[in-house]
């Protein structure tokens, strides 16, 4: 006998049954995975924070890159001097979390830019401080950063 004959032949009462025991593992089998499902929030004790705020922009302003490197992550962000949202801002920053990592105090990280405008990549070298705060470094794209010395990578 095949099954559609064998649904057929059962009573309302067994059909429901089925119905509601196929769903009901349905939903047990999705409850457990969307439970072990976390989307990256930044927050947490063991989340490392740096804001990199551009600054010096001007309407000739080109593409801007910045990566962000702490221990063996790497982040990557482009300012992109064509998109409406940041038409006439002077300055734009970011936030680059990394969690999962443990950063020790004074331990080192290192922003980089680069401009499409010559291709040139510069990096600040930071230490992270002992505070219990993100860090902050300010790049000037019309000179020097603020966080002390700029070198060419």
């Amino acid at each position: 006998m095949n099954i559609v004959a064998l649904y057929i032949e059962m009573s309302l009462f067994t059909k429901r049954n089925i119905i509601l025991i196929f769903a009901a593992a349905i939903i047990a089998c999705n409850a457990t995975i969307l439970g072990q499902t976390r989307a990256e929030t930044g927050e947490g004790n063991d989340v490392f924070k740096v804001i990199v705020t551009l600054f010096g922009m001007t309407n000739s302003t080109k593409d801007v890159l910045t990566l962000v490197n702490v221990q063996d992550q790497t982040k990557i962000k482009l300012y992109n001097a064509d998109n409406p949202e940041n038409a006439g801002l002077n300055k734009v920053s970011y936030t680059m979390t990394f969690p999962g990592i443990q950063v020790q105090d004074g331990e080192q990280y290192t922003v980089c830019t680069m401009t499409t405008e010559n291709f040139e990549m510069h990096c600040d070298k930071g230490k992270n401080s002992p505070l219990n705060r993100p860090e902050f470094v300010d790049v000037d794209l019309s000179g020097s950063s603020a966080n002390g010395e700029k070198k060419k990578d």
